[in-house]
């Protein structure tokens, strides 16, 4: 049994481990059935600590005569016995047939970690008692006769030991300073609560703040409402832009995205950033502040900014996306600092309650770095090749984007996102026409047999297709592609977003729209269109008669 007041470091030295190769792409994976395989077994074990803390409870209230109740408890011991069922048959199906599709596996893991969570907290309480007399007010042990404060907003014990496994497995490397994880409600929380303590301990009024082009709009938002400190934009989302732009302005804190989430993906090269930085004067005391959401573990960045004029490192994640394993249970955020800020920033987050408390954290997927990676991997591997064959067979009536100079910049993965533009006039990309498209996609998914869902998010295991709209420029929206995990659903769903910007351009009003067609061979000049034959020109492919 973990003490409740663990600290959030890696390992008893208060080092984070050191990655084994920085070059990621290139260590050896999982495959998807042994990942779900490994996580299958620590589920198996969890449940195991749950029913030890319930025996060990059992035993207390004996000792004190405390009053229970036998319905309840004949309720968690069914659910434990069918838990317990559920589990082997998933470890049987997954060792033996091996005939189960990625979405299966996640789907029944997703079940049993949810019947869990409901185990592990049906007697637990958000404020639990300290001792008793004929009434049991805890169910994990280690609250009983305490010493420290049993409250859940104040970060339950589970939820230590998740940020303790969450901070290895992203691997954000440590040289020398000790690093500390804290989980929050939300990835916009995660932002509040670093934002909150820059405005509390690094800024005053009259400073200045830099940020790359784009950031996250909500995180935008806090920004403009803040009167007494200046808030400018670098023009570019270049790493030698931002630093001119900060050393110009004075800024004590810069704010920037390595990949943005807009059309373009953009991307800040965060390891030249930090060897712009080596040795350069007036940075030690200023703050670089990452959104890590889109590389999800992807850079370790304590490790590239370790030089003593190097600026403090702040991270955060929306852990809604790539940490939940596409699973998508709770809202979810993290961020990583150096410990020196904890007492400062651990309060903060008590304080304005963005907590994320144990009976969410618990239904978190027990990932390592191997699991992570290797599910980044595979995400990245299907998203590179959904990007190149639409960009082969539909690139004179779309523009496509997807990050292929991932590689270049150190990073582990380049994420699961592919952009689509749609060429022609300034209707083709408003809202009622991308709406009407992404319709066309998914009634072209279910001719082709694959799953495909519309909404907003990323990293989910199916491919989810979702019009963005970039809220902070006066810019139009965009069709996002959060590629899924399965690599026998990229070329389907390829050829469904393929016969979705055919039909789109074929029923559309735009002017633009229809030259496109008639360049591409799919109208007749009379403006028929041509059916039953498969119409080759340049890089696009069209079947006339889907």
């Amino acid at each position: 049994m973990a003490h409740p007041y663990p600290i959030v470091v890696a390992n008893p030295n208060g080092q984070l481990s050191r990655r084994t190769n920085l070059n990621l792409y290139e260590t050896p994976r999982l495959s998807i059935v042994d990942t779900w395989t490994l996580l299958l077994s620590r589920l198996k074990e969890a449940t195991a600590t749950i029913k030890q803390r319930f025996d060990e409870r059992s035993r207390i209230e004996k000792k004190i005569s405390a009053r229970t109740d036998d319905w309840c408890i004949n309720i968690f011991l069914q659910m434990y016995t069918r838990l317990e069922h559920l589990t082997s048959e998933l470890e049987m199906q997954l060792a033996i047939t091996k005939s189960l599709a990625p979405w299966q596996m996640e789907e029944r893991y997703r079940a049993l970690i949810q019947l869990q969570s409901c185990l592990g907290s049906f007697f637990e309480r958000a404020s639990p008692a300290y001792d008793q007399s004929q009434t049991v007010w805890w169910f994990d042990p280690s609250y009983h006769q305490s010493e420290g404060l049993n409250y859940d907003r104040y970060g339950a014990a589970d939820v230590r030991e998740s940020e303790a496994r969450l901070l290895r497995a992203l691997a954000l490397g440590n040289k020398t300073v000790p690093l500390k994880l804290l989980l929050t409600s939300s990835g916009v929380a995660a932002f509040t609560v670093l934002h909150q303590f820059l405005m509390s301990k690094a800024l005053t009024a009259g400073d200045t703040i830099v940020i790359s082009p784009y950031l996250y709009f909500e995180c935008f938002e806090q920004l403009r409402q803040i009167s007494h400190v200046q808030v400018i934009n670098s023009n570019t989302f270049d790493a030698e832009d931002i630093i001119a732009t900060a050393e110009k302005h004075n800024a004590k804190a810069v704010y920037l995205d390595p990949m943005a989430n807009t059309v373009g993906l953009e991307t800040t090269d965060i390891r030249r950033f930090a060897q712009l930085l080596s040795g350069r004067e007036g940075w030690a005391d200023r703050f670089l502040i990452i959104d890590g959401t889109l590389v999800s573990g992807g850079m370790p960045v304590y490790d590239w900014f370790d030089k003593p004029s190097h600026p403090k490192i702040l991270y955060y994640e929306s852990a809604h996306k790539y940490v939940q394993m596409g699973m998508d249970i709770v809202m979810c955020g993290l961020i990583v600092y150096p410990d020196i800020f904890h007492e400062t920033i651990g309060l903060i987050r008590q304080v304005t309650g963005t907590t994320l408390y144990s009976r969410q954290a618990n239904v978190l997927p027990p990932i390592d770095y191997s699991i992570h990676q290797s599910r980044m991997h595979w995400l990245t591997t299907n998203a590179e090749k959904l990007y190149h064959i639409l960009d082969k067979k539909c690139s004179t009536i779309a523009q496509f984007n997807f990050p292929v100079h991932w590689r270049k910049m150190g990073w582990g993965h380049g994420g699961n996102v592919v952009t689509i533009r749609l060429i022609g006039d300034d209707q083709m990309n408003k809202r009622p026409s991308l709406d009407t498209f992404t319709g066309l996609v998914l009634r072209a998914a279910e001719e082709e047999g694959v799953g495909m869902t519309k909404g907003g998010g990323l990293g989910f295991s199916v491919t989810r297709i979702w019009p963005s709209t970039p809220f902070i420029r006066n810019e139009d929206p965009y069709i996002r592609i959060s590629v899924g995990v399965d690599p026998n659903e990229v070329e389907p769903v390829a050829t469904a977003i393929c016969k979705g910007l055919e039909r789109h351009y074929r029923t559309s009003r735009s002017v633009m729209a229809q030259w496109k067609l008639k360049e591409n061979g799919v109208l007749r000049e009379n403006g028929v269109h041509r059916e039953n034959e498969v119409v080759k020109t340049n890089s696009a492919y069209f079947d006339a008669s889907r």
